[in-house]
């Protein structure tokens, strides 16, 4: 009786943890990235906003300095605005105009956008 009532205790939490995660995940914060090259030095910063279920609003804004010559030049910005759609049996974000596709580690700390790495600051 006490073997039976340990198995179905385990069997119970086998099943319990075998939910469907992407449902219950929400990406949403600030994520950031900071780039240097020879030509100039950006700063990246990316703000998801769970809009539904499974549709997300992101915003990136980008401040970069150009490097000529050696000289470090005056301080640029980028803004952009877009939608993306979380798509289940992939376990990703899609955006359809452009085709960027963003997808998240294990441990929800960090995105990839086009093979870049961006660290969640909130």
């Amino acid at each position: 009786m006490k073997a039976s009532i340990i198995y179905f205790l385990a069997i119970s939490f086998l099943f319990a943890g075998c939910g469907n995660s992407e449902t219950n995940s929400d990406f949403s914060g600030s994520y950031v990235n900071k780039a240097q090259s020879e030509y100039s030095i950006a700063f990246d910063t990316l703000i998801l906003s769970k809009k539904s279920e499974l549709s997300y609003e992101i915003e990136r804004k980008t401040g970069f300095q150009k490097i000529r010559n050696g000289s470090i030049m005056a301080k640029e910005f980028k803004s952009e605005r877009w939608s993306a759609q979380w798509n289940k049996d992939n376990m990703f974000l899609s955006e359809t105009e452009l085709g960027r596709q963003i997808t998240f580690s294990e441990d929800g700390k960090s995105l990839s956008l086009k093979g870049t790495e961006y660290l969640k600051i909130k």
